[in-house]
């Protein structure tokens, strides 16, 4: 059985908590504790937790805007052939998968927030689309091999398979 320590919250605060953890499907004590486990790991990595939610409300704000992560020198004004673009992506999934960083997620919320993606049940359906977004798809394909998630390409679509139900 684990040893517990009580903290002081606002009642108005912990009933909101207890709202939010509800609607996720979770206990208040498991939502804390997995609120805590994160911002914990996210402290051991040399970062201030509070900061880091700070930043990702405000990634969030910018990708409703139409911004999105892409590497630099695809944007280059020459154009890439998708081989490199794909290889780009495989390098960089290579690494994350090392990292222990979730690929899936990132491929998801790429793919979503700009309108390329397309979820089925354990899938991630990545659609043709037009320049810029298409460097993009393909550079999702390539994070998707790198990351060893299974990739099929069928007609034009390229179908990403994960590891949990969406």
């Amino acid at each position: 059985m684990r040893s517990r320590r009580t903290l002081g919250v606002d009642l108005e605060l912990a009933e909101e908590l207890k709202s939010i953890a509800r609607s996720r499907g979770m206990s208040l004590v498991g939502y804390l504790r997995k609120l805590f486990e994160e911002a914990i790991e996210i402290e051991r990595l040399g970062y201030f937790a509070p900061g880091v939610l700070r930043e990702k409300k405000t990634e969030l704000v910018l990708s409703k805007l139409g911004f999105a992560y892409i590497p630099l020198d695809l944007l280059d004004s020459q154009p890439v052939a998708p081989e490199v673009i794909e290889a780009r992506g495989e390098k960089l999934g290579a690494t994350l998968r090392e990292l222990g960083i979730n690929c899936e997620e990132i491929i998801e919320r790429i793919s979503l927030s700009n309108g390329i993606g397309i979820l089925k049940e354990n899938t991630i359906i990545l659609i043709p689309s037009s320049e810029p977004r298409e460097i993009l798809r393909r550079f999702l394909i390539g994070l998707a091999r790198g990351c060893s998630l299974e990739v099929s390409i069928v007609g034009d679509l390229a179908i990403i398979k994960t590891s949990r139900l969406l």
